[in-house]
């Protein structure tokens, strides 16, 4: 995250003091974290998609009680394992997580069932699957190149499966399997531009927010489809996502704390395919 900081720290001096050193800064560190790719892409976004416009909302009292919530919205997005300890030790055997498991993402702690699935955000990026009597760790993705972080894990379907996004340097989305009680890697879904920090499953359809600090993000569906935010929040990198009604989803964007960590909340209509809301979110957490 630090380096990703630096970048996004020394593009932002580059296109307000012109810092032609800065900008070859950029480029190295670019280079070096394998992010050529999703800076191209980023670079195609800003040409092509424009934020989206705001529509108004087709039930004002829904909006109105979904705005309710912003405290909650507001709560910070990393659980560490002292946290996770108090928030599930009385129903999960969170305690035998390993004791330098940092911290995970709150979209990153998945039920499923009797189970309790935890992807660790930091170097490790493991996966630890939690019972009430046991918690057994995988760490499949300490071997692919470019993994640093568990993203986000969300339920798939009916028969045991996860979807899980990674980054930072390979960011992709992967489909699991916990069917036989052990989490087992399917298949990748998405190789490239798949990182997303959210997932939520609405009314049937998954949707994905992208992981772009400093450039173009949007809401994303499995088959392919993007809603690109609104311009408060088009330029924020997504942090969690909440579900409304089964139709409403809810977008907190934030900058990296490098530089300023201003958060957005954006209200998505799944039905309407529009935003019908974003503002920031000045809730302190």
């Amino acid at each position: 995250m630090a380096e990703r900081a630096n970048i996004t720290s020394l593009l932002r001096d580059f296109r307000k003091n012109k810092d032609i050193l800065a900008l070859l800064r950029a480029i190295t560190m670019i280079v070096r974290q394998r992010r050529t790719l999703e800076t191209m892409y980023g670079i195609y976004c800003n040409l092509v998609y424009r934020p989206s416009r705001l529509s108004v909302c087709s039930d004002p009292g829904e909006l109105a009680s979904i705005l309710a919530h912003r405290e909650d919205f507001a709560r910070p997005s990393r659980l560490t394992r002292q946290r996770l300890i108090e928030l599930y030790g009385h129903e999960f055997d969170v305690a035998s997580l390993p004791e330098d498991f940092r911290f995970a993402r709150r979209q990153a702690v998945c039920r499923d069932g009797d189970r309790l699935i935890v992807g660790e955000y930091g170097e490790g990026s493991r996966i630890a699957c939690v019972t009430a009597r046991s918690c057994l760790v995988n760490s499949h993705y300490r071997s692919v190149t470019g993994v640093r972080h568990i993203h986000a894990i969300l339920r798939y379907g009916e028969s045991g499966e996860l979807l899980i996004a990674t980054g930072d340097g390979a960011k992709v989305l992967d489909l699991w399997s916990t069917s036989d009680g052990e989490l087992r890697f399917v298949r990748r879904l998405q190789r490239f531009l798949a990182g997303f920090t959210a997932a939520a499953r609405v009314n049937g359809e998954y949707y994905f927010g992208s992981d772009f600090s400093g450039r173009p993000n949007f809401i994303a569906t499995m088959d392919g489809a993007k809603y690109f935010f609104p311009p408060k929040a088009y330029r924020r990198f997504v942090t969690a996502f909440f579900v409304f009604s089964d139709r409403y989803i809810v977008s907190v964007n934030k900058d990296l704390d490098s530089v300023g960590g201003v958060r957005t909340l954006s209200v998505f209509d799944t039905v309407e395919k529009q935003f019908v809301y974003c503002d920031h979110l000045d809730v302190a957490s």
